[in-house]
């Protein structure tokens, strides 16, 4: 009995890029959103991780299920899954706290750091722009 997920390596190679992409991607826009650059709360986020966390606990269940009748050898994918899996279960923990919380994390402890910088790039590119379209008019 062969495991596709596995022995196919087009399948295999592409759940690898397909992790990565995922996880860096996951973990950027928590960071933004968390510093306040996106100005609502993370629902599409969480929603996000939510069937992320369902695809994860399928891929476990089929890998790693007690009905195999032939061993599994343990993969780089298998490592990277269960790493991930185990990052989701945490943020799962701290959903309901960070949502609860969020406003108030962002105004007290983040967006006293950050407001100055968006202002700042704001200000720069809206005084270039602006000068842009004078320059035009002459």
């Amino acid at each position: 009995m062969t495991d596709i997920l596995v022995d196919n390596k087009k399948i295999y190679n592409f759940e690898l890029k397909f992790l990565d992409y995922f996880n860096f991607i996951t973990k950027v826009t928590i960071i933004l959103s968390f510093i306040g650059f996106f100005q609502t709360k993370p629902l599409l986020i969480i929603e996000f991780n939510f069937a992320m966390k369902i695809i994860l606990a399928l891929f476990l269940i089929y890998r790693f299920n007690d009905y195999r009748k032939s061993k599994i050898q343990f993969t780089e994918l298998d490592r990277k899954i269960c790493y991930s899996a185990g990052i989701y279960i945490i943020i799962v923990s701290f959903v309901d706290l960070i949502t609860n919380n969020i406003d108030y994390i962002r105004e007290k402890y983040i967006l006293p750091y950050t407001e100055p910088i968006f202002h700042y790039i704001y200000n720069y590119l809206h005084h270039r722009t602006f000068q842009n379209t004078t320059d035009d008019l002459i």
